[in-house]
């Protein structure tokens, strides 16, 4: 395990036949969501998953923005970004148009949700959305959807190895 200078962050190497990966011990999922109780919620449904280590969560758009532009590097971007699109301030479509608008961030896949996804699905895969998802209502719904993004990462992952 090599600490980095600048935030501690562990990264492993490892070498295989002919090169190196750096795995870094960043979160696979940043979910921005800014209602306390469906963050809660969330937060129940990855912990049943035992998934919840890899789950970093934000308040809002600019939180999250703030922290993808400060990260030092881009191997430490996250396998999927996940965006409530109804929130105070920045909603999730600003935010997505910021990062496909953004050299360093646009490749990053981006997953909506919201309630009434219908409605909106068609102009934010258009905006660059890769997934859209409706918020769900009762715990098992949210669990679903939990479930949904982390076979999302985990299947990405197998892809890019």
């Amino acid at each position: 395990i090599i600490y980095r200078a600048c935030g501690f962050i562990p990264v492993m190497l490892y070498f295989t036949s002919r090169n190196y990966r750096v795995m870094s011990k960043s979160h696979s999922i940043l979910l921005v969501e800014d209602d306390a109780d469906d963050r809660y919620i969330m937060h129940l449904a990855f912990t049943e998953l035992n998934f919840i280590e890899q789950v970093k969560v934000f308040n809002s758009g600019e939180d999250i923005l703030k922290y993808l532009q400060n990260l030092p590097h881009s191997d430490l971007y996250p396998s999927l970004v996940v965006l409530d699109y109804n929130m105070p301030g920045m909603n999730g479509g600003e935010v997505l148009m910021r990062m496909k608008m953004d050299d360093g961030l646009r490749d990053i896949p981006v997953a909506m949700y919201s309630t009434g996804m219908r409605s909106l699905e068609a102009r934010l895969k258009g905006m660059g959305a890769t997934y859209c998802f409706e918020k769900g209502q009762q715990i098992t719904e949210v669990v679903t959807l939990a479930l949904r993004l982390k076979n999302i990462v985990e299947n990405e992952e197998l892809m890019e190895e």
